[in-house]
């Protein structure tokens, strides 16, 4: 079971006006976790994720959560729109920006 996280990622909203960001929870041990790995610098912000992802996903950007895994791993989950209409979920490491999957949501 994935734990979701809560990170203010407001500076996106700025970069990416059209992109909604969901809130994905109020875990507080789980939101200082991921902000703390962010200020560390041991992930990436979601405009470098976004960067790295963006050629390789399979339509338009819906949503983004921030989660943090059971293991420790924090992930940015996309909601990705096809061409065709298709929801897909696309995970992507918000560490290396390496895509972890991309399932189909309908």
């Amino acid at each position: 079971m994935k734990t979701r996280t809560l990170l203010s990622l407001t500076a996106a909203l700025l970069i990416f006006p059209p992109l909604a960001i969901a809130w994905a929870g109020d875990d507080a041990r789980d939101q200082e976790l991921a902000r703390r790995a962010l200020l560390e610098g041991r992930i990436k912000t979601l405009a470098e994720i976004t960067e790295i992802v963006k050629p390789n996903l399979p339509g338009t950007i819906l949503a983004v959560e921030l989660d943090v895994e059971d293991n420790g791993t924090i992930v940015y989950e996309f909601d990705v729109i096809t061409s065709s209409g298709k929801l897909m979920e696309v995970d992507v490491d918000a560490a290396t920006g390496k895509i972890l999957s991309i399932e189909d949501e309908d």
